[in-house]
């Protein structure tokens, strides 16, 4: 279990250090272009956010993906946050305050929360926290309803899986998914994935794929998937960046769980 902690904390930084330079490579092309100055106002809208968190050996010990909308002229933030606090799934209202200097890094403060701090992006922002980190996509003008997210999109999830799930020990997932309406309107999911679950590893042609989804016009969603001859797993995501992107997470209980879906 030490070396599957080290394993998953060493992918976390290294996922972290890709988007740091990532928006530093951005900020440096922003200075080149004519030095654009950030404020409250490069925060507006409503965003999907990522985030995780780890205990002190870097065994991932939450995860969440909420919805939250910037208000720029008030400086605060609400929102709402499906979470696992150590495989236990909970909804949760958000709120808070925040503000962003003309540098573009700034601070959020949760109400009855400890602050967290942010880099603007070009399309979202990254935060950081004590164990913690994570980054946001802007909803953009997506259309969300079933068949408003139609396509194929590239789907990867990592994680833990913990007492109370079928088993336990470090999982991760790579998929191709297809996602379309049936003639009732209703959405079907179709594809394939590759699995590690606590070392044992599953390939595309062992693990096909069918399921759900629903989309609601407020970009939240729910979906189902079943690999064959394996149990249901179950997501809640929301739809960003215009529809190109969904960020989920698993709300089967025991799982600490989640992941991108991109068009």
């Amino acid at each position: 279990m030490q070396l599957t902690s080290l394993l998953l904390r060493t992918a976390r930084l290294a996922l972290l250090s890709v988007l740091l330079l990532t928006t530093f490579q951005k900020a440096h092309a922003q200075g080149a272009a004519g030095a654009a100055t950030c404020s409250n106002a490069s925060l507006s809208g409503s965003y999907g956010f990522l985030h995780l968190s780890t205990d002190s050996t870097g065994t991932p010990a939450s995860a969440a993906v909420s919805q939250i909308t910037f208000d720029a002229t008030t400086g605060t933030f609400t929102g709402e946050s499906t979470t696992s606090h150590g495989g236990v799934i909970a909804t949760e209202p958000l709120s808070g305050t925040y503000t962003v200097a003309s540098n573009c890094v700034g601070t959020g403060t949760p109400a009855a929360g400890v602050p967290f701090s942010i880099v603007v992006t070009s399309n979202g922002f990254l935060a950081l926290h004590l164990l913690a980190e994570g980054f946001a996509v802007k909803q953009g003008s997506a259309t969300c309803s079933n068949a408003g997210v139609k396509g194929r999109f590239g789907f990867e999830a990592t994680g833990v899986d913990v007492a109370g799930a079928p088993a336990t020990g470090a999982v991760a997932f790579i998929g191709e998914l297809k996602f379309s309406v049936n003639t009732s309107g209703d959405g079907v999911i179709s594809g394939h994935i590759a699995s590690s679950e606590d070392g044992t590893f599953l390939t595309f042609p062992q693990e096909p794929v069918t399921g759900s989804y629903a989309v609601g016009a407020d970009c939240r969603g729910r979906a189902t998937i079943t690999p064959k001859g394996q149990s249901e797993m179950h997501f809640h995501f929301l739809v960003v960046d215009g529809g190109n992107e969904m960020l989920a997470i698993e709300t089967d209980a025991g799982t600490v769980v989640s992941g991108t879906l991109q068009r």
